[in-house]
């Protein structure tokens, strides 16, 4: 049975201007110059923002098809796609299409990677028009292929446009049956494809390493617990021991920083339900600021494989990889990596794994200590524990950044605090003697900020806070009529809590040019569209397991619109 695994990232901001991250090239903002193409061939469109629900949706009424998501914030469509707030960036160049890592000189094995709206057909269609052969072995995903060729030929297939990428194919794949296959990462707009390239992982604090927790779920029933344990702590501490990352057990398993790892079957709280039959050995969701805190780095297993400690699906295979990508690594292109997209059991990490981790984290000054099992780590009763507390936020209106201050006392000096927002921002600060600590300026977006603000001691010791924030968004007024205004009524208060996994929001709409229509989105990608519209009732939102953000629009005869937020935390 083909197995395939599934990973879950969620496009997030990271900086004003957005550079696009290519394995080939970086390329730098157009700052809203768009070039001319053909709507014929597949190319790239940018945002100045994630690409939500309404950018999708406005991509499909202007007649395009979403293929892929490249970072930072722009997605491969195939079709026409000229819509407001988008950037086009042109095609894929040939020499992007082309991994670094294929051989100059004589024939090689390469993967063609077919951009996955490609058909089988067409994509024999294209090799023979090369005069190439293609490979496919059971094991290989639907839209890649095998080859054998040169580098010239290579780049004269990386000229049609039904090619996305060409990287180098281990061999094995064509005489092996172990071998395991990783689908790739997906996205709230689409999955990443192998040329995108991702360049962010979790912050740092004020002593340069990222402290992150874990916490373990449902295990499976087929191993011992304590080996089961024993196998995933051993792949955290492989990561570990080669970067500044520092596991250590944790308690919340919403909790900020925290890895939740977990096997489960079927539905399991997100959008990708695990089954039987389906291959889907596991999923990873992106580390903060790709994905909100809930979710970042959580590790799903899939508790109907056959998994053992050493056997076939071998735990520690799985965990290696996954932890790689909990830790926000994408796949490289040299077979024998680990984050190679196909790996087989018993791999190392590799000198371009441990390269690519310590790029986002560094080269650790001394080898980091091993995880331990949870009960094998204790705190001394003389080490006072570290208080974190966060001063009331003042009501920031419009406004686009914040002052937090707070106090963070205990814990063995010296302490550090940093800072994140669900909004891709981040920081560290260093408080004063008196434990007082300052962050001047917190940038927010419009609607709802929710600000992490986790403190630590020289000793490992950690203390979380947290802090909802709202910036108000002017509404668009229409001329001669009164400003649109839109309100949420039920549930009555801006923060919620449930326990079921849908919910029904209730509230007003009012002003503009008419009321004509009441939508709705959440972070998840949901949409739909309220009953009502001056009363208006929106009923079976889904909810994800965490932190639900929900914005509710009501746009007016002329198209003006006004929004208003309800965050709902499913339990």
């Amino acid at each position: 049975m083909q197995r395939v695994w599934l990973l879950l990232l969620a496009m997030t901001i990271i900086s004003p201007a957005q550079e696009l991250h290519l394995k080939t090239a970086t390329r730098a903002p157009r700052n809203g110059i768009s070039v001319p193409v053909s709507p014929t061939v597949h190319h790239i469109v940018q945002f100045d923002h994630p690409p939500g629900a309404s950018d999708l949706s406005a991509l499909t009424n202007a007649g395009a098809t979403v293929i892929a998501v490249v970072p930072d914030n722009a997605v491969m469509v195939f079709g026409p796609a000229t819509i407001a707030g988008a950037n086009e960036l042109g095609e894929l160049a040939v020499t992007e299409k082309l991994s670094p890592s294929l051989s100059a000189t004589g024939e090689q094995l390469a993967i063609i990677e077919f951009h996955s709206d490609v058909s089988i057909p067409a994509q024999n269609t294209v090799a023979a028009e090369e005069n190439l052969t293609l490979l496919r072995p059971s094991i290989l995903l639907a839209w890649h292929a095998i080859t054998n060729a040169t580098l010239e030929q290579l780049t004269s297939l990386a000229g049609h446009d039904e090619v996305a990428y060409i990287f180098p194919a281990d061999p094995a794949l064509l005489t092996e049956s172990n071998i395991m296959p990783c689908a790739g990462m997906l996205t709230l707009a689409g999955p990443i494809a192998q040329y995108a390239n991702i360049v962010h992982g979790w912050s740092l604090d004020t002593n340069n390493s990222a402290h992150l927790n874990y916490v373990f779920g449902d295990l499976t029933p087929k191993v011992p617990d304590t080996t089961t344990e024993s196998e995933i702590l051993r792949a955290l501490d492989t990561w570990s021991s080669v970067t500044n990352v520092i596991f250590q057990p944790g308690t919340d398993p919403a909790g900020a920083r925290t890895v939740l790892i977990k096997f489960a079957s079927g539905a399991h709280g997100d959008q990708y339900p695990f089954s039987a039959t389906s291959g889907v050995l596991a999923h990873t969701f992106y580390p903060v600021p790709i994905n909100p805190e809930s979710i970042a780095g959580d590790m799903h297993l899939n508790a109907d494989e056959n998994w053992h400690a050493g056997g076939d699906v071998d735990i520690y295979s799985v965990a290696l990889h996954e932890a790689g990508h909990a830790l926000g690594l994408g796949h490289t292109d040299n077979p024998g990596d680990v984050m190679y997209p196909y790996y087989r059991k018993g791999m190392v990490l590799s000198a371009n794994d441990i390269g690519a981790v310590q790029a986002l984290y560094g080269v650790p000054a001394t080898a980091a200590t091993p995880v331990a099992a949870p009960a094998a780590i204790t705190i001394a009763p003389s080490r006072p524990a570290v208080n974190l507390t966060i001063n009331p936020v003042p009501t920031p209106g419009q406004t686009a950044q914040v002052a937090i201050t707070g106090t963070v006392t205990g814990g063995v000096p010296p302490l550090s605090v940093q800072w994140q927002t669900d909004h891709g921002s981040s920081g560290s600060v260093s408080p004063a003697a008196s434990g007082t600590w300052t962050v001047p300026a917190v940038p927010l977006v419009p609607g709802t900020n929710t600000l992490t603000v986790t403190a630590f001691d020289s000793v490992d010791q950690t203390a979380t806070a947290s802090a909802i924030i709202t910036r108000l968004q002017a509404t668009t007024a229409v001329t001669g009529s009164a400003p649109i205004s839109v309100s949420i009524t039920s549930p009555a208060t801006a923060v919620s809590t449930s326990a079921n996994p849908v919910i029904t929001l209730a509230g007003s709409a009012a002003g503009g040019a008419g009321i004509t229509q009441i939508v709705w989105s959440t972070t998840a990608g949901a949409t739909g569209t309220a009953t009502g519209v001056g009363p208006w009732i929106a009923a079976n939102i889904p909810l994800l397991t965490g932190t639900n953000t929900i914005v509710v629009r009501a746009i007016d005869s002329k198209g003006a619109s006004a929004w208003a937020a309800a965050v709902v935390v499913r339990h």
